[in-house]
């Protein structure tokens, strides 16, 4: 059955159904039509036959039974062909009838003189002498009298059943002919249709995590297979920049685990190369330390960025006041800048909500806050105001520190970027604060935007819907 999971096989299948079924309903109609057609146009001209007979009846004659033929043709200009004529009286009894009968008769059903006997036309269909006849009884009456006598025309149904039977042959051949050529015409255009698809196919099977710069050629036209082109083109964009994002953080990451990593081996090695003195063993292991802590907090950042990417990392979202929050980051920032005697100012207006997860919001504002203090100069000032702007609530981290160039603007979120990476390394961050920063921020479904000047300080603003509390 693997043929008929062919996309083309079943189009074609399906239009020749359609087609099939069509046509059916078509001929059945059209000999419908043309039967009824058909049928009308015998009963009009034996009815008119009749009126015309009829018309030519005087009123207690009978001679005009023996020239019948006559007093028609001279009436419809012609001699009917193919046409019995017989005349009877009220009880049935044949007064006259055509030469073409002879010695035969037509027959009168006893529903077709009580018919006549009422004044009602009947139209029969019989098979008289070896051969269906269509046959009409035709009350002669005059105005205020009852029905004097009868009028029987029949004429014979074989030229309208031959035409019938030809129309049916000729369906019947031009119909599977017609679902030939159907099919044929079909199947090129599945093709023709299935052609781009194949195309795709083609290429989207070339398309590995080593190509992954390929793209599907885009058709010329604007259809349903265009934005089928769009659409993979676009995930495959998404792919490529997912591969270079793993690829960029494993190698930054390897990078940053494989630096202290070096630096607690040479101390250990160090150590042990000879004999020491508690003091300098102490030393070592104050070092040691150091890199350690450096360690776990760039292992936490990892975790903690790698279950958001999984979207494992659930936040538990309630009304925060934003100026009590921020206010309590700024004391326990306070004291990085006592020893280079940074202040640290906290401006904020009253009455800020938002809906969002304490724990994280936190871990922003201090690690943007932590940020200002570690940059910025001694004697310095970082300022934080909680702020209204429209729909958003505002927090604004202003320093007076050394600042970023325009060109290091675009990549500060990114993870392991550092404008300066002595400095960074100096002050023991992970370059994975900002980073941080912005998913806490998108996950609020806020932003993080960023103004800097070289030599005169930044200030990182952070945007987040505000909350209305109900009363």
């Amino acid at each position: 059955m693997r043929f008929f999971r062919s996309i083309r096989v079943r189009l074609t299948i399906w239009y020749i159904v359609i087609l099939g079924c069509t046509l059916a309903l078509f001929s059945t109609l059209v000999y419908y039509q043309m039967s009824l057609s058909l049928y009308k146009s015998v009963d009009h001209k034996i009815l008119t036959i009749s009126e015309v007979i009829a018309s030519s009846i005087s009123p207690g004659s009978r001679s005009v039974f023996s020239n019948i033929e006559e007093k028609l043709a001279k009436k419809v200009g012609r001699q009917p062909s193919a046409k019995f004529i017989q005349l009877l009286d009220r009880s049935g009894n044949i007064g006259s009838k055509s030469l073409n009968l002879k010695n035969k008769r037509l027959p009168v059903s006893f529903e077709a003189l009580k018919n006549a006997a009422n004044g009602v036309i009947t139209y029969e269909t019989k098979v008289v002498f070896g051969e269906p006849l269509r046959i009409i009884t035709y009350p002669v009456k005059r105005p205020g009298t009852d029905v004097r006598s009868i009028v029987q025309v029949a004429t014979s149904l074989t030229e309208v059943r031959d035409t019938l039977n030809k129309l049916i042959l000729i369906l019947v051949s031009v119909v599977p002919l017609a679902l030939i050529i159907a099919s044929i015409g079909g199947t090129f255009l599945a093709n023709k249709v299935l052609k781009p698809v194949n195309e795709i196919n083609r290429i989207t099977r070339e398309i590995t995590s080593k190509n992954l710069e390929l793209r599907v050629p885009r058709p010329a036209t604007h259809d349903e297979l265009g934005q089928l082109v769009e659409t993979i083109n676009g995930m495959i964009e998404r792919l490529e920049k997912s591969f270079k994002q793993i690829q960029q953080f494993t190698s930054d990451a390897s990078h940053e685990l494989k630096t202290p990593l070096t630096i607690l081996k040479g101390e250990a090695e160090l150590a042990l190369r000879r004999e020491r003195d508690p003091e300098e063993y102490r030393q070592y292991l104050q070092s040691s330390l150091e890199e350690v802590n450096r360690l776990s907090r760039l292992v936490q950042d990892l975790l903690i960025l790698s279950r958001a990417d999984m979207g494992r990392l659930v936040l538990h979202k309630e009304p925060v006041d934003l100026a009590v929050l921020v206010d309590a980051c700024c004391e326990q920032c306070r004291f990085l800048g006592e020893g280079r005697g940074i202040r640290l100012v906290f401006r904020h207006q009253s009455d800020v909500w938002v809906m969002g997860d304490k724990y994280r919001l936190k871990q922003m504002f201090y690690n943007l806050i932590e940020n200002a203090m570690k940059y910025s100069d001694k004697g310095g000032r970082v300022e934080v105001i909680t702020t209204k702007n429209g729909k958003y609530a505002n927090v604004l981290v202003r320093d007076e520190g050394v600042g970023i160039s325009k060109e290091d603007i675009p990549y500060i979120f990114n993870r392991f970027y550092r404008v300066d990476k002595s400095r960074s390394r100096e002050a023991g961050g992970t370059g994975l604060g900002l980073s941080i920063c912005r998913w806490i921020a998108e996950s609020h479904d806020g932003k993080i935007t960023v103004e800097s000047t070289p030599g005169l300080g930044s200030c990182f603003t952070v945007w987040i819907p505000k909350y209305h509390q109900k009363t």
